[in-house]
């Protein structure tokens, strides 16, 4: 009796970290000077002193068809840029030292679209911006 406990201990604290775990697959992680993000269902935006790292946004597309219009410049380093809208992340951009990036792409899918902003190193004095429309 007291093994069979155990057991459905044991299931239910599994089934119960399912549960907490996030689904995205993306995480942030980054060290960062003067960060500032702003984040809403249908637009994002970054922009930094100095970062290192991936730093990780979410917005939501209400209905299929839309376009996520973007733009970036980065002053120094080297940072590449994906989305996922569909399980599969996807090279949107990349930026070298003093290079700017302004153009769109047509979205397939409605629900949640991720956006990672991603650095090879430190980079300085970096900003992005992100919608969807």
């Amino acid at each position: 009796m007291m093994k069979r406990k155990w057991i459905w201990v044991i299931i239910l604290c599994f089934v119960l970290c399912l549960g907490l775990a996030g689904c995205s697959g993306y995480a942030s992680s980054y060290s960062a000077t003067v960060l500032i993000t702003e984040n809403t269902s249908n637009s994002a935006s970054i922009s930094f002193s100095t970062m290192k790292g991936s730093k990780v946004l979410q917005m939501k597309t209400k209905e299929e068809g839309k376009t996520l219009e973007y733009s970036g410049s980065l002053a120094e380093g080297k940072v590449t840029v994906y989305y996922d809208e569909d399980g599969s992340k996807k090279e949107l951009f990349t930026l070298s030292g003093g290079e700017k990036a302004e153009s769109s792409v047509k979205l397939n899918a409605k629900g949640k679209l991720y956006v990672i902003v991603e650095t090879d190193g430190k980079c300085e004095t970096g900003r992005f911006q992100f919608e969807i429309k």
